[in-house]
C-alpha cells in the first residue's frame, strides 16, 4: 500500500507540533524530577542563573535574566534563602541595594541536579539501542541538529530582516546569554563560546547559495 506525499506546509506544521511536544514532554518530566530535590522549575532557574554569574546582582538584573515579573521573582528568591539555597546581602557601595548571590549549599544541590538528572539524559541515550543502532541515532541526531540550526536562522532571519553577518552575531548574543544571563559577556580566551549553532553545516550551505 503506497503512502500518499504530504505537502510541505503540512510538513512544516507537523514538524512544529512534534518540537511543541517534545518541549512540553522534557519540561513536565524535569519539573518533575526536580520535585525530589524540593524545587520547581522556575527555583530551578534562578539558581542556576545565580551560579552562572558567579558574582551578587541585583534583583532587577536577575528578574531580566530569568524573564519574570519582579512579584514573582521575590517570591522564588524568599523561598531559595528560606532553603539557604541563596542569599540577599547589602551593596558596600550603596545599601539601599540588595543583593542576591547563590550560596555553597544551593551549588551543591544545582550539582547533584546535573548528575542525577540532566545526565541521566545521556545514559538514557546510550540505552535505548545497541551499539550497531548507535551510529543510525548519531546520524540522524547530527541531520536534526543542523535542521533546528536551520530552522533558527530561518525565524530569525525573517523576525528580524537580517542578513547572514547579522545573523551570527544574533545567534552569538543568543548563545551568550544563555550562558550568562546577567550583564555582558564577551568571549575571551580562557572562556570562548563554541557554539555548533554558529558553525557552518551543509543544510545551511545549501540555503545560502
Amino acid at each position: 500500500m503506497s503512502v500518499m506525499p504530504i505537502s510541505r506546509e503540512e510538513r512544516v506544521k507537523r514538524i512544529r507540533d512534534t518540537f511543541l511536544m517534545l518541549v512540553w514532554t522534557v519540561a513536565r518530566q524535569f519539573s518533575q524530577e526536580l520535585q525530589e530535590f524540593g524545587l520547581t522549575l522556575p527555583q530551578f532557574v534562578a539558581l542556576a542563573i545565580l551560579s552562572a554569574h558567579r558574582d551578587p546582582c541585583t534583583m532587577s538584573e536577575l528578574t531580566k535574566g530569568t524573564l519574570q515579573d519582579p512579584p514573582t521573582m521575590t517570591g522564588i528568591m524568599d523561598r531559595l534563602v528560606k532553603m539557604k539555597l541563596a542569599q540577599r546581602t547589602r551593596s558596600e557601595t550603596d545599601r539601599r541595594v540588595v543583593l542576591v548571590q547563590i550560596t555553597p549549599t544551593g551549588t551543591r544541590l544545582l550539582s547533584r541536579i546535573r548528575e542525577q538528572a540532566l545526565d541521566g539524559v545521556v545514559n538514557d541515550y546510550l540505552t535505548i539501542a545497541n551499539s550497531s543502532e548507535l551510529a543510525d541515532i548519531d546520524r540522524l541526531m547530527e541531520i536534526f541538529e543542523q535542521s533546528l540550526e536551520y530552522v533558527l536562522r530561518v525565524y530569525l532571519k525573517r523576525r528580524h530582516s537580517l542578513g547572514d553577518a547579522d545573523l551570527d552575531t544574533e545567534i552569538e548574543k543568543i548563545q551568550l546569554f544563555l550562558k550568562r544571563p546577567i550583564g555582558e559577556s564577551k568571549p575571551t580566551g580562557s572562556e570562548e563560546v563554541v557554539s555548533p549553532i554558529v558553525k557552518r553545516t551543509p543544510l545551511l550551505d545549501k540555503e545560502r547559495t
